[in-house]
């Protein structure tokens, strides 16, 4: 009998050994299994962060061009802003200027009327040029002037137009405060401008 339970245990022995072995392989083949697997999520996730990282430094660079197209939009939403500010200064000087140079065509107007004194605004600023009208109670007298502004004083001016006319001295001041200092400040500018 003693054999036998030699047998016996050998066997079992064998059994167990052989058992150990089958766990052995089915762990070796779970544990290469498992290194396979961790192996490729390794590189799946090198790929990843691969594409990761392109697609940050793409945002990144989409958001710098980004902030440099808002940038310029800013720049000229500014530059149209300050034009357009431009515009209404130039528009509403341009009307107030065009509103000064109705006014005082009125006042010339009505200086003609109350002097008798027409002149060709056609031929400023290069000349004045017109013609005095001088009523008497016998006869009307047309005293015709044309000089160059810069070459008379104003007392000259009033001596070539009106002469000795009563209204000289009256209405000559108006004159020379609405054309004929205006004409020699707009000669003068041209010729520093030349």
């Amino acid at each position: 009998m003693l054999k036998y339970d030699y047998g016996k245990r050998i066997k079992a022995m064998i059994n167990r050994e052989v058992g150990l072995e089958k766990r052995e392989v089915s762990i070796s083949k779970l544990s290469h299994k498992y290194h396979e697997n961790l192996m490729d999520l390794e590189a799946r996730f090198h790929d990843q962060n691969a594409r990761y990282d392109k697609i940050k430094n793409r945002i990144k660079k989409e958001t710098e061009e980004c902030n440099e197209i808002q940038k310029t939009i800013d720049d000229w939403k500014k530059r149209i802003s300050e034009m357009q500010n431009e515009a209404q200064r130039c528009v509403a000087e341009a009307i107030h200027n065009r509103q000064q140079l109705i006014q005082q065509l009125d006042e010339i107007h009505a200086l003609k009327l109350a002097t008798n004194t027409y002149i060709n605004l056609h031929a400023l600023p290069e000349r004045i040029q017109g013609v005095f009208v001088q009523e008497t109670e016998v006869h009307r007298g047309w005293h015709p002037f044309c000089f160059k502004p810069l070459s008379h004083t104003p007392e000259e001016v009033r001596q070539i137009i009106w002469g000795n006319s009563e209204n000289a001295v009256a209405y000559s001041e108006a004159w020379e405060r609405l054309v004929f200092r205006s004409v020699r400040e707009m000669l003068l500018q041209s010729t520093k401008g030349s």
